[in-house]
């Protein structure tokens, strides 16, 4: 079975709630290509990613640890709008402290990220992560196939979909999204109490996380709170 065909069996196992389709589709994904698990993301700028679906928890932490640093290798596919494959040496070696973070929290050691394909290509990453501490060997072909069937089903979803909320599908508003949508909140609320930029305000609550040993949706929950962290 082709790798796109088995990413349409498993898509099509069963009926789906629309909210889920990026779960579905990241599922998809894992059943489709040599790879453990798998996460979908969307940036309408650099800063402001949404993490739309993850294949497990493992996936979701992945994803979160990458945006808390503000660096990575799915976040440099998605400036570069080309793919990158990334073995566990070459993470430790370029993202010393995202290698660590990732090796401690999950079973991940590499990395392959790249853009969906279709209308989203600029704007959608999917994120493969594998156990291995090579990095995934998917032949391109099956890559582009993957990712093309993803791109396509999420702008068909956004473009044409039945179940939406403020013109959006519901997957953008799922508790994960509205999470990440509350650290530009509080990114507001720092810049504005310590009269910084909005890129200065994110790095202040990026190392406040960081020190916390939080990622960034809980630092920005317990700013926006008012809990005080220890100095």
């Amino acid at each position: 079975m082709s790798p796109g065909a088995a990413f349409v069996a498993e898509l099509d196992r069963g009926p789906g709630d629309p909210e889920l389709l990026p779960e579905r589709l990241a599922r998809a994904c894992v059943a489709a290509l040599p790879v453990d698990g798998a996460g979908l993301s969307h940036a309408f700028d650099p800063d402001r990613r949404l993490p739309l679906g993850a294949s497990d928890a493992q996936a979701v932490a992945a994803e979160q640890m990458q945006f808390a640093l503000g660096d990575g290798p799915c976040l440099e596919a998605q400036r570069r709008r080309r793919p990158l494959a990334v073995s566990a040496p070459e993470l430790a070696q370029r993202w010393p402290v995202y290698a660590s973070q990732l090796a401690a929290r999950t079973a991940y050691r590499s990395v392959l990220a790249v853009p969906v394909g279709g209308p989203l290509a600029a704007v959608t990453t999917l994120d493969l992560f594998c156990t291995d501490a090579e990095a995934p060997a998917v032949p391109d072909e099956d890559v582009a196939e993957v990712a093309l069937l993803v791109g396509d089903a999420l702008a068909a979803d956004m473009s044409g979909g039945q179940h939406r909320l403020l013109g959006l599908p519901d997957w953008f508003h799922r508790p994960a999204v509205l999470a990440r949508q509350r650290v530009w909140l509080a990114v507001a609320q720092l810049s504005g109490q310590d009269g910084i930029s909005n890129a200065a305000a994110l790095a202040v609550l990026r190392a406040r996380a960081f020190r916390l040993d939080q990622d960034l949706e809980t630092a920005a929950e317990g700013l926006l709170r008012g809990e005080v962290p220890p100095a």
